[in-house]
């Protein structure tokens, strides 16, 4: 069935912010771990990384602050520490105009946190990096032409195929992003300095929304 898609990155795309940088310093806030000791194990896997020319051990290293959570613990790192204040207040805009579309969240960040942005946001599809029990790299970062790959899966399955002309897709990063945003006819570059033929600039910001009651009234009303 031709479904018309909207496909978002999240870092930077719906949030101004490395999310998992945020959970870092999520982690800092509530003693989860030494700051000190975490800087010496990124110098050392970023070398070691660079040494066999393997980014994925720099990413293992990057994710496994997961593991010091729980799930309640991570799904309030989304849905109370995130947001609302890192979310971009013209996101919001451009999700709910599009309530007749499949939606799709797509990015490098861990599936273990990502996925409960649908407890805010009703996203048809989450499509993360997974983690293995031991909270490393399950099968590929979810990055570049692996999206294309998850997206195609996925759809395949259950059996939709993308209305190229009347969909769309946000990234930050051309140089990450287009291939996923090939898949789609508009295409848009959130807060980004790169100008490319078919790709549309958009300047968002974020708004740190003091009542959050007030803020789903005014957006989800």
């Amino acid at each position: 069935m031709k479904r018309k898609v909207v496909l978002y990155d999240f870092d930077k795309t719906v949030v101004d912010c490395e999310s998992i940088f945020k959970l870092y310093k999520y982690a800092l806030i509530h003693k989860k771990i030494n700051l000190f000791t975490t800087i010496l194990k990124f110098i050392y896997s970023f070398i070691l990384s660079k040494i066999k020319r393997n980014f994925k051990i720099m990413k293992n290293e990057m994710v496994s602050v997961i593991k010091y959570f729980s799930e309640d613990e991570l799904k309030a790192f989304v849905t109370e520490y995130l947001y609302p204040k890192y979310f971009f207040e013209e996101f919001y805009e451009e999700f709910n105009a599009h309530s007749d579309a499949i939606r799709v969240l797509c990015s490098a960040s861990a599936t273990n946190y990502l996925k409960y942005v649908a407890e805010i946001f009703p996203f048809d599809y989450i499509i993360g990096t997974d983690l293995d029990e031991n909270f490393k790299i399950l099968k590929e970062n979810n990055k570049k032409n692996i999206k294309v790959k998850n997206i195609k899966e996925i759809f395949e399955k259950e059996n939709i195929e993308i209305d190229y002309e009347n969909s769309r897709g946000y990234s930050d990063s051309y140089k990450d992003d287009k291939y996923m945003l090939s898949l789609v006819e508009k295409k848009f570059l959130i807060n980004s300095k790169v100008n490319k033929k078919g790709y549309k600039n958009l300047k968002w910001k974020r708004k740190n929304w003091g009542n959050t009651s007030a803020f789903l009234f005014i957006h989800f009303k």
